[in-house]
């Protein structure tokens, strides 16, 4: 369907995709269950316009408005679904009136309620004027648009992320950079769930497009622009990352990649001797001037070297720690993603080496297999599952992974290893019988998917990795630690249990959760922060948000705001959240619905030993200086000291629905 010289759309009904398309600047193929029309060519993905194009997750409720704004201005829908006025008014925004970046967003995903005394004062009265002008014809309901512009006068492409401002459609973004070379390579992802950017990184590194199959940077966008600068030959030779609000994003500085996969490792002289007798004080000292090209040498001769099953155990205690740690280590000119890629890799191969036989402590088992191992009985035995090629759910044992766990309890495995993980979801101990499970451990490597951890009835799980959304939901109790980012909605409706996050957490986490006096107390402790709606009809639990992070050069920095957005502990009666925050920039807006109360001698005594156990898990130092502790942040020494916390707990009632 031509869109005039610079533009195409190719449309097929159906999971037709036309890979043989013409060459061009951009292309566009999407596959999406329709949800409120008839399944046919004209109403399939993308609508595209003149310069602009447009596809759509989730749906436009008021649509109808968002019509009659179009046909105001001749502009006539020719498909019967949602998405075709949405891209109607993408088109008369951003191709005839050529709004501004941000009053695109503006017009598409108005700022609301509370979140708009959070941005900058002097972009408020313009943000308003967009609203009084647009918000009529704004769309309404859960939406993910993912946008393209194609601009021949200022010989820019782009993508544009526009998502509802109650921020109820799930994504991931993620980021590929690397300046160290002649020219400067940049990557943009953005999917509803993170193993679809993983499968799409190590697609790409098999091709050699990227070294490496690990995002440099993973995180969640409001909204946002990659945009990238061609010369007049077509050859692109800048990109920058924009916000919703026109500001740069400033990503950090990555160093040099690397493909493990695609590079083979160089022998190691002897001069570092038996490292890995000490490997946590080697990596800290030297792993800033270690080579990728070193590093993958020691590693794969550590691998090549086992033998047996207490060198295998210390193998792999070695590379979970380096995959858990690396983060808050100066890098050198190393990317941290590759780091993380090279220890995923080797820890894969040496689990893999269980289906060998050979350790009589462990059993193997993988997709697809007719028989499971039974434990002999000897104490300690560990169920290693290779859960490549498991789908994500499903009830048949060969074939899903969470069922496949249910059917080894019930053979009487208790200690799991799963690695090779992909997005299978409900990895949990919730799914092993009907009584409590509190003698179960697994380990698990990989991006999990949904449901992590989720109805817990005890145990302990321990994610070297990310986790997705509903991480901890329905939690009864037992113990889960996440050695990485959790996504949105977790620990909804829990009852109790201990929860560590090493990373950020987005929206609505521990909604309608109960600190149940008949079970575990619910206790979460967050390095990161969250984004809003935290703790909506909280009704008892202990929550601590570090607002913190660390850097690509491995030091722990502060997060832009403790948290990072509104609307915390609306409808909320009871439970408390403690936030790290000395430099005092938790705004009053932003706990609206709660009120600051001071950290008594009781409260301090209850927090201190909990905040300390989570330092330690997150490689946090405190240091004594004049009879105090203080933490290194940002390059400051901040005193461990209740002064250095806000504690919010709820005004109780029922405010904070009124602005949703």
């Amino acid at each position: 369907m031509s869109c005039g010289k610079n533009f195409g759309t190719w449309k097929t009904a159906g999971r037709v995709i036309p890979w043989e398309t013409p060459d061009a600047p951009n292309n566009i193929i999407h596959v999406r269950l329709a949800t409120g029309s008839v399944v046919e060519q004209m109403n399939s993905h993308p609508f595209a316009k003149l310069h602009t194009a447009l596809t759509h997750n989730g749906e436009t409720t008021n649509f109808e408005a968002l019509k009659q704004r179009v046909e105001q201005f001749n502009l006539a829908p020719l498909a019967s679904t949602d998405t075709e006025v949405a891209a109607l008014k993408f088109h008369l925004i951003a191709d005839e009136w050529a709004y501004p970046d941000w009053a695109v967003f503006e017009s598409l995903s108005p700022t609301t309620g509370d979140d708009l005394a959070l941005v900058e004062p002097e972009m408020r009265p313009r943000l308003e004027n967009v609203q009084r002008v647009e918000f009529a014809s704004s769309p309404d309901g859960p939406y993910q648009y993912l946008c393209l512009r194609h601009d021949p006068y200022q010989k820019v492409t782009e993508r544009l992320d526009i998502k509802d401002p109650a921020d109820l459609r799930p994504n991931v973004t993620a980021f590929w950079l690397d300046n160290s070379g002649e020219r400067k390579r940049a990557f943009s992802f953005i999917a509803s769930e993170e193993q679809a950017i993983s499968r799409m990184l190590r697609l790409m590194d098999r091709e050699g497009l990227i070294d490496g199959a690990a995002a440099d940077v993973i995180t969640n966008s409001t909204g946002m622009i990659s945009r990238y600068h061609y010369d007049d030959t077509g050859e692109i030779y800048d990109v920058e990352f924009i916000d919703r609000y026109g500001r740069q994003i400033e990503l950090p500085a990555t160093g040099r990649h690397y493909s493990v996969r695609r590079n083979k490792p160089a022998p190691v002289d002897g001069r570092y001797g038996d490292w890995e007798k000490d490997y946590r004080n080697f990596f800290i000292r030297e792993m800033a001037t270690l080579s990728f090209e070193t590093l993958h040498g020691l590693l794969h001769e550590l691998v090549a070297g086992i033998a047996d099953q207490e060198r295998f155990e210390e193998v792999l205690a070695l590379l979970t720690w380096l995959r858990d740690y690396a983060r808050t280590m100066d890098p050198g000119d190393k990317a941290g993603g590759s780091i993380n890629d090279m220890a995923d890799y080797y820890i894969a191969k040496v689990l893999s080496g269980v289906a060998g036989g050979g350790y009589a402590s462990y059993a193997a088992y993988g997709f697809g297999g007719e028989f499971f191992p039974e434990p002999a009985g000897a104490e300690g035995e560990t169920l290693v599952i290779d859960a490549g090629g498991f789908l994500p759910e499903g009830t048949d044992p060969r074939l899903t992974l969470s069922a496949a766990l249910n059917h080894a309890h019930t053979l009487g495995w208790r200690r799991f290893i799963l690695f090779n993980v992909r997005g299978q979801r409900l990895i949990s101990t919730a799914v092993m019988g009907a009584a409590d499970t509190d003698d179960v451990e697994m380990d698990v490597y990989g991006n999990a998917g949904e449901y992590f951890g989720a109805f817990m009835q005890g145990g302990t799980i321990r994610l070297h990795g990310n986790a997705q959304n509903f991480c901890a939901m329905a939690m009864h109790h037992g113990n889960l630690f996440v050695y990485g980012h959790a996504g949105k909605v977790c620990g909804y409706g829990s009852k109790g249990g201990k929860v560590f996050i090493m990373g950020d957490v987005v929206d609505r986490v521990w909604t309608n959760s109960v600190n149940d006096s008949r079970t575990q107390p619910l206790e979460v402790f967050i390095l990161g922060s969250a984004t809003k709606y935290a703790g909506e009809s909280l009704m008892g639990g202990d929550f601590f948000f570090g607002g913190m992070h660390f850097n690509s050069r491995g030091e722990l920095c502060l997060n832009e705001r403790p948290y990072l957005g509104t609307k915390m502990l609306g409808g909320a009666s009871r439970g408390r959240f403690l936030f790290f925050d000395p430099q005092n920039r938790l705004r009053e807006v932003q706990y609206a619905h709660g009120r600051q109360a001071e950290i008594s001698d009781a409260d301090w005594a209850f927090y201190e030993p909990r905040l300390r156990e989570m330092f330690k898990n997150s490689r946090i130092e405190l240091y004594n200086k004049d009879q105090a502790e203080y933490l290194n942040v940002s390059g400051k020494m901040v005193p461990f000291s209740r002064e250095s916390f806000k504690l919010i707990v709820p005004r109780g009632g029922l405010k904070g629905y009124e602005s949703h």
